[in-house]
């Protein structure tokens, strides 16, 4: 890693021209006030590191294809491997322990999953993502019914996909969290993975293709289902935005599925200035809504501002971890901030409450006994 780090570090220094495209389009890079070569020549400070959303816009903007998120990205792995970081100030977001953050919600709030098929062997299964499993679990358990009508006997993984292991740089535990959840698919005898998250999408593409499970989004799962295909009818007509998630930026393969399924149900949809590649991350990447609040602040007012100008009532997103974030302060616009999959499915959803709740279980001295359950780990 650290020969990889440096050969970045040279690269940069080297080829980057000081166009400032990167620059233009990215808060954090303004606030260091330095170009990408002179930032790679030094090397970014730790706290840096952590301060960058590794949302990759700045390499789609690059005309020299150059990747600064990359040196961000290592250098977070460099801060782990070196001690420099203190884990486990953010054990509470590790998806390897027993217990964490997201256990401690469901179980707070009684959500649980029992009445499905629940980690069982089956040709098909639905994997929702640690986020939508915990926040939402009335989607959760509808898309589950739907996809039922598609695939009989559907089984649910309650698993989280490890993204938040790599993001914090803990690349080998990631690995080894990947390596036993494809173990357990092999088990569950799965061929056919839907999957609603596109951060676990772009996570398990890779990790399952040397293999016979075909991974598809919950789209594609759905499209065979009458019940998604019928159009709506909506009392008045309500103009759409949608927030596309920084994972899909080089694919797009949920951008265009979303757009396509809501023009289908009749939607009519208005496009934000910075939209589909172009993108500007909610302020939930890079886990930097734990490491960097306000810089995160600042991201949602920008989406939220963006969705105002292009004159939205909805601000539509299809990453949940997204949607709860850009819901997570007031509005002006008054807007509605939904998932694509409420609009599609008909389960309608308020989610502006939802980290209010997530705050309110550590409180009082029940709180304070469930928070060191969770830094206990279970």
């Amino acid at each position: 890693m650290e020969r990889e780090l440096q050969k970045l570090k040279k690269d940069l220094s080297e080829k980057c021209s000081s166009c400032g495209l990167c620059i233009k389009e990215c808060p954090f890079l303004q606030e260091i006030g330095e170009d990408i070569a002179s930032i790679a020549l030094r090397g970014p400070r730790v706290e840096e590191a952590y301060s960058c959303s590794l949302c990759g816009l700045c390499a789609r903007v690059c005309p020299l294809n150059l990747s600064p998120q990359e040196l961000f990205r290592l250098t977070r792995k460099q801060a782990v491997d070196q001690g420099l970081l203190e884990i486990d100030d953010f054990s509470y977001l590790l998806p390897d322990r027993p217990y964490n953050v997201n256990s401690a919600y469901r179980e707070a709030y009684g959500i649980g999953y029992e009445n499905l098929r629940l980690n069982t062997q089956g040709v098909a299964a639905f994997f929702p993502g640690c986020t939508m499993l915990t926040y939402s679990p009335l989607l959760t358990k509808g898309l589950y019914y739907q996809l039922e009508t598609v695939y009989p006997e559907i089984t649910l993984v309650s698993d989280c996909c490890g993204l938040p292991l790599y993001q914090l740089g803990l690349q080998q535990r990631g690995d080894n969290y990947l390596k036993k959840l494809a173990e357990k698919f092999d088990r569950l005898q799965v061929r056919y993975l839907v999957v609603a998250c596109p951060n676990c999408f772009y996570q398990l593409q890779p990790l399952l293709a040397p293999t016979q499970i075909k991974v598809l989004t919950v789209y594609q799962a759905l499209a065979a289902s009458k019940l998604w295909r019928l159009p709506l009818m909506p009392e008045k007509e309500e103009l759409i935005t949608i927030h596309d998630s920084c994972p899909d930026r080089w694919q797009g393969i949920f951008a265009r599925q979303a757009r396509e399924a809501l023009k289908r149900k009749g939607y009519k949809i208005a496009e934000m200035e910075h939209n589909r590649e172009y993108s500007i991350c909610c302020g939930s990447g890079g886990q930097i809504s734990h490491t960097r609040p306000d810089l995160a602040e600042e991201l949602i007012k920008s989406r939220l501002k963006e969705a105002k100008d292009c004159g939205a009532t909805i601000l539509a997103g299809y990453c949940l971890a997204c949607v709860l974030n850009l819901a997570r302060i007031p509005n002006d616009a008054q807007l509605k901030i939904r998932h694509v999959l409420n609009l599609l499915s008909g389960l309608d959803e308020d989610y502006s409450q939802v980290k209010i709740q997530a705050r309110k279980i550590f409180d009082g001295p029940q709180g304070e006994e469930l928070w060191q359950k969770v830094v206990a780990g279970g």
